[in-house]
Formats: structure tokens, C-alpha cells, sequence
């Protein structure tokens, strides 16, 4: 799983840009809304349907980031965070392997049904 952190820092990085992508054209949708609503201007629609297009596009690569992540088996947990877990094992039983975007390398563990408040280094 180490040896996969360049692959998935890469990928939470560009994730983490575009959430930041999506809550600009959030607050720009916002704001052609309440001008609209206040003077049904048509370049306000057409800046929305914009807005909306942008939102649209984003969701979508972050859905194919998040999907690539899952098909080298890695299960994201929190983005703010930066989390994901890995399947692991762990004297014969299969465990998480809970890493996050600021830390140098995997060095936690938890079990299946446990959560990043149960982690224990490996």
C-alpha cells in the first residue's frame, strides 16, 4: 500500500482542487440566483446555466477520481482530511490500513468495522 501513496496523494490532490472548483461555481450560481431573482436580466440566466454546466462537469471528475481510487482498492474516507483506508491484513485478519494526506506514510491500522477514532499504529 505504500508504494501506491505517490498514485493516491496524486489523486486526493486533485480532488481537493476540485471541491475547491466546486464551491467557487457553488457561490457563483448563488449569486446569478439572487440576481436573477431580483431583475430576470437574461445574461444572469445564461451566467447560471453556466454555473450549473461548470457544477456538472466538476461532479463528474470528481466521481472518476473517486472511482479510480476505488478500482486500486483504496476507499475514501474523508476528504477534507484527506483520508482513505486500504485493505489490509494484520496477524491473519483482514484490517484497515488508515492513512491520510499529511502523514509521510501508512503507520495505522483498524479493524473492518472500526473508524479513524479506533486507529493503532501498525
Amino acid at each position: 500500500a505504500n508504494a501506491m501513496l505517490p498514485q493516491v496523494r496524486a489523486v486526493l490532490i486533485q480532488l481537493a482542487v476540485e471541491k475547491g472548483r466546486l464551491e467557487s461555481a457553488v457561490v457563483a450560481l448563488t449569486a446569478h440566483s439572487n440576481e436573477s431573482a431580483t431583475n430576470g436580466n437574461v445574461a444572469h440566466a445564461d451566467a447560471m446555466a453556466r454555473s450549473e454546466a461548470e457544477m456538472s462537469e466538476i461532479g463528474g471528475g470528481m466521481r472518476a477520481l473517486v472511482q479510480h481510487l476505488e478500482s486500486l482498492g483504496v476507499e475514501l474516507r474523508d476528504l477534507e482530511q484527506g483520508l482513505v483506508d486500504f485493505p489490509g491484513e494484520r496477524e491473519g485478519q483482514p484490517v484497515w490500513l488508515c492513512w491520510r494526506l499529511a502523514e509521510p506514510e501508512i503507520a495505522f491500522w483498524h479493524a473492518l468495522d472500526a473508524g479513524f477514532t479506533s486507529r493503532q499504529p501498525w
